[in-house]
């Protein structure tokens, strides 16, 4: 659906009663809009230098020997390199994530614990230099820049919330309910610019005759109407919404269904709040928390377009040196497996890939040729449908490594869910099929827990986990674990 301006259009049982909430605003573009991330990164570098200098002064006029001294223009170069440090250790904890926490004591904790981080960095970097910093001076410089952080953080909220955050870019949100559940959803939105959810009003549900809802804040200072009317496909155009909130945990099944055709017709996210009727919605579903609200919605957030172009190309690189160089090996396992029995020496089965593609994975032979092709895998070495030498492919794992040409023609990658056979996919729930998001791949998460003696779709925890957290840092990190666990024979 076009995010452009709609004219306002008549509502009957609101018309004249809430005349500019109904109206739809375009939202900025181009150089008008900001990055509350890149904001949020400039206050706390500012912050962070100039508590810096504070303290190293304070902390120069506090020592008892004057043995040491120090220019201005030393504490300004200082305080700017801590600042970088405390914000590249900041940024490595996903501090700068689109989160959630109406309090922001999750966030305080995360900046204390990365003050210690950053102080002992300096400390010991300080030691090895043999650079003489009287402890006064550090431990002033610790106390008073963290303070100032913090406390200036919780300044900068307010003024980011009721000055800079109409600039930044915001979904048009419809909350359906009207009860407490609904309200600390909107508070919550409120008060979490950086989630970028903008709130234009709530369906009521249930009959509730209010006509306007407050946010649960101690002043009550915002609020939003309540659309007394049915949920349609015009009715969301009309106002130009984006995202629709289920915040309602006791929703009739025909209310959810009438919800769930209007999204689908209008072409809105929908998102479940509080509530298991997600679980009836098959679809990958991206949860979250808000706040202590588990939020089920069907927007599935991921990394960048140059993620995934390095991926690609460290996939592409990897698979074919890898290919070259156990060129020899495939050769000696093709002959031992034709020794052993007749029959191919690549086994070829069906596979879901991306998105519910099917593709044709490659392995190495390593069940009888009369076993089921589509069935569920052994449990088991000793299972009768495996080869002598199957047994000794799947304890190296060896059996995979023509799956290179997977990774090569992008049927898969490296690192992924594991690709699963049709018919375990067609009993796939909604957060079963979030696996299907991403490109499936040789090793992951599951192969290096000790959950891989059972089923892939039993130890889902490992591939939501991965989805909702990957980076190209994190597939080279389990590329390496894999490379050390297959070197012990685990």
């Amino acid at each position: 659906m076009s995010t452009d301006a709609i004219p306002p259009q008549p509502h009957e049982s609101l018309a004249g009663r809430y005349p500019a909430t109904l109206e739809v605003r375009s939202r900025p573009s181009g150089l008008s809009t900001l990055s509350l991330p890149i904001v949020e990164v400039a206050c706390d570098f500012l912050l962070l230098a100039v508590g810096a200098v504070i303290g190293g002064m304070l902390g120069h006029f506090l020592q008892r020997s004057h043995a040491f001294a120090v220019t201005l223009d030393q504490l300004i170069a200082g305080g700017i390199l801590y600042a970088v440090l405390f914000l590249s250790l900041l940024q490595g904890t996903g501090a700068y994530q689109p989160v959630s926490s109406l309090l922001h004591v999750k966030e305080t904790e995360i900046l204390l614990r990365t003050s210690i981080k950053a102080i002992m960095i300096c400390v010991a970097g300080l030691v090895l230099a043999r650079y003489p910093v009287p402890r006064m001076t550090v431990l002033s410089v610790w106390v008073v820049s963290t303070g100032t952080l913090i406390g200036g953080r919780l300044w900068l909220q307010d003024i980011v919330r009721n000055y800079c955050s109409p600039a930044f870019p915001k979904r048009r949100t419809l909350i359906y309910g009207s009860k407490r559940t609904a309200r600390r959803f909107f508070t919550g939105a409120i008060h979490s610019p950086n989630l970028g959810i903008d709130p234009i009003g709530f369906v009521s549900s249930d009959g509730d005759g209010s006509y306007s809802i407050f946010s649960n804040d101690y002043y009550e200072r915002d609020s939003k109407p309540v659309f007394h009317e049915t949920v349609t496909a015009e009715m969301l155009e009309r106002l130009a919404v984006e995202d629709i909130f289920v915040c309602d945990p006791d929703i009739s099944d025909r209310n959810l269904a009438t919800v769930r055709d209007a999204a689908r017709e209008a072409n809105c996210t929908i998102s479940f709040v509080g509530n298991h009727q997600a679980l009836a919605e098959k679809s990958p579903m991206w949860v979250w928390e808000m706040d202590g609200l588990l939020v089920a919605t069907s927007l599935l957030k991921g990394p960048g377009v140059a993620y995934h172009v390095a991926k690609r190309s460290l996939d592409i690189l990897l698979s074919a040196v890898l290919i070259l160089v156990s060129a020899p090996v495939w050769g000696i396992l093709a002959l031992l497996i034709r020794l052993e029995s007749k029959g191919p020496i690549f086994f070829r089965q069906s596979r879901v890939g991306r998105d519910g593609d099917l593709f044709e994975i490659l392995k190495f032979r390593s069940m009888k040729v009369d076993a089921p092709k589509y069935a569920c895998s052994p449990a088991h070495q000793a299972d009768p449908r495996i080869t002598r030498m199957g047994r000794f492919l799947r304890r190296s794992s060896l059996d995979e490594i023509p799956q290179l040409i997977n990774v090569l023609k992008g049927d898969m990658s490296l690192v992924g869910p594991r690709p699963e056979m049709p018919f375990i996919t067609e009993g796939y729930g909604p957060v079963e099929m979030t696996r299907l998001t991403v490109p499936q791949g040789i090793t992951g998460l599951w192969q290096l827990s000790a959950d891989r003696q059972y089923a892939i779709h039993e130890s889902i925890e490992y591939d939501l986990y991965y989805i909702q957290n990957r980076t190209l840092l994190l597939d080279i990190a389990i590329l390496l674990h894999t490379l050390v666990y297959a070197a012990k024979g685990v």
